[in-house]
């Protein structure tokens, strides 16, 4: 399923995280760097989003998504072994997610399939809070 490659989402337990930008740090299974699917770009500016109710891959069901949008920028992008993540690499995260255990369970619940199918390679994703004319400049 192709969602907007210039949103990212976030579940619903961490809206408050989001909304309040505590959250500057996520990983995603896999290469995430563009352009591999569903990939970003360094100093990209993107949305923000909160999902509702999640939506299945699979059985191609799209997320709903609730109101809440935020502009943010990426400030920086790496894939990493799992096996090679310091405490470090864990700065900005959700207090949930930070070791690699952690993390390990994290993605393999969300995503249904083991670390071992992305060859243990995560996307570390830092980014920062824009106001929404800063945004609205940056896009353009």
């Amino acid at each position: 399923m192709d969602l907007p490659r210039d949103e990212m989402a976030f579940r619903k337990r961490y809206q408050q995280l989001v909304v309040d930008r505590q959250l500057t740090t996520v990983f995603r299974p896999g290469n995430r760097i563009f352009p591999k699917h569903r990939g970003y770009k360094l100093n990209e500016v993107i949305t923000a989003r909160i999902i509702e109710q999640p939506g299945s891959d699979e059985n191609n069901v799209a997320p709903l998504f609730n109101d809440i949008k935020m502009p943010v920028q990426i400030a920086a992008i790496e894939t990493v072994n799992i096996e090679d993540l310091a405490p470090a690499h864990f700065d900005g995260s959700s207090p949930d997610v930070q070791t690699v255990q952690q993390l390990v369970d994290h993605l393999e619940s969300i995503y249904d399939q083991s670390m071992g199918q992305f060859d243990n390679e995560v996307t570390r994703i830092s980014f920062m809070y824009l106001s929404a004319a800063k945004s609205a400049q940056q896009r353009f």
